[in-house]
């Protein structure tokens, strides 16, 4: 895996692009500011770019729109050290693969940058509970997620728990083109285009759980 890191801290930006080398990952360049960042990207076409929320000058999800608009085969994970939700939910309408927070082990964030690498969507937990659940409860109204079949509810939660293809596969004994098909169509009812996307529109008190959707379709 070949990345590109991004962060003004530089005591943290060294000590993470050192902790992850000896992860096994190859860090192609360490820089410290948004512009850096896509610049570094365009140069070295990198798996992922890791990149900070906030910064002095410029942000992250200026620099993720950059990428995912010119880079595409670049994945775009960002990390932050806040608990606002407001961040997440326009890094969601970019398209970003995941969503990491800063406090986590460097072993946690190799993993999870492993996960993307694959085609997962790996995102904090606790934040996505916060867009999922917005303040204050509003009585609930019929969503596009009621249109989905207990098979692609089953699958939606898979998507949730962040499940590559290739793990999906083995849960539900399928081909990776099925699986592929029934994301697809998830996509289309929800009218989104990325897996975080369509996460982020799961009611976790509207939908059936991964264990009941599985009950209910057989499997």
């Amino acid at each position: 895996m070949r990345i590109v890191i991004c962060d003004d801290h530089q005591l943290l930006l060294e000590a993470l692009a050192t902790a992850l080398a000896l992860q096994g990952i190859t860090v192609e360049a360490a820089v410290d500011s948004p512009s850096e960042a896509v610049r570094a990207v365009a140069s070295n076409d990198p798996d992922i770019l890791l990149i900070d929320l906030m910064f002095p000058v410029g942000s992250g999800l200026d620099a993720a729109r950059e990428v995912i608009a010119h880079h595409s085969r670049t994945k775009v994970v960002m990390m932050t050290g806040t608990d606002d939700a407001e961040p997440l939910k326009e890094a969601l309408g970019l398209g970003v693969t995941g969503y990491l927070a800063k406090d986590q082990p460097v072993d946690a964030i190799a993993r999870a940058l492993e996960l993307a690498l694959q085609g997962g969507t790996p995102i904090d937990s606790a934040l996505l509970r916060r867009v999922q659940r917005p303040a204050p409860r509003v009585p609930r109204q019929r969503t596009p997620v009621d249109d989905l079949t207990p098979r692609e509810h089953h699958i939606l939660r898979l998507l949730v728990d962040g499940m590559s293809t290739r793990e999906m596969v083995n849960v539900l004994g399928v081909s990776q083109s099925t699986v592929r098909t029934h994301v697809q169509n998830i996509f289309s009812k929800l009218g989104v285009h990325t897996r975080l996307q369509a996460v982020a529109l799961l009611d976790p008190d509207a939908a059936p759980s991964a264990s009941e959707a599985s009950c209910a379709t057989g499997r």
